[in-house]
């Protein structure tokens, strides 16, 4: 069923706007990519100099597709172009989609650190409070005390998730070009 001029119009806007969040998450890797030549050993680790800093670019976009109520939410975005999508941007979308959702059954499960079995999303949510609010109210509390009992694994689980969201969201965007027959950036 075509859609009216209206919603066509309403859609396309609204896609372009995750387009933008799109360009975020190429900023946000590329600040972070920067920011991995300053290493330190901490705790007998390699890590960058300032690892919540550096992907704070990446983390506001990763956080508002990940979030289902942000109206540029992955999952969101996903069902809106489904509803006009056929032939091969329908299988695309789909491939995004499931991989996506992949992403997501990852971080519904859970790992035993230290004897603590740690929720996926509860390490990914301390962690996007951590980097993008910092010290600000005490966001950054709750990752704190996971890192202290449960050791950096942590960061890897929370890095990892960020990581494979933002990359679906740069596969979502790829999608969304062919939809409105713009290049891929």
């Amino acid at each position: 069923m075509p859609l009216d001029k209206a919603m066509e119009a309403m859609d396309a806007t609204a896609l372009r706007t995750f387009r933008s969040l799109a360009e975020e998450v190429k900023t946000g890797f590329a600040a972070v990519q920067e920011s991995s030549g300053e290493m330190r050993i901490v705790h007998g680790y390699l890590e960058s100099k300032d690892i919540l800093a550096s992907y704070r670019p990446l983390c506001l976009p990763v956080r508002r597709a990940s979030k289902d109520s942000d109206r540029m939410s992955f999952r969101r975005t996903c069902r809106m172009l489904r509803e006009s999508a056929s032939g091969e941007l329908a299988e695309r979308l789909t491939d995004v989609s499931e991989r996506y959702e992949k992403v997501m059954t990852y971080m519904a499960s859970h790992t035993i650190l230290n004897d603590r079995p740690v929720e996926h999303h509860e390490v990914f949510e301390a962690w996007m409070d951590a980097v993008i609010y910092g010290e600000f109210g005490d966001k950054d509390q709750e990752y704190r005390k996971l890192l202290a009992e449960c050791g950096k694994a942590v960061e890897g689980i929370a890095v990892r998730l960020t990581e494979a969201i933002a990359e679906r969201i740069l596969e979502l965007d790829d999608v969304i070009a062919l939809a409105l027959g713009e290049p891929s950036v």
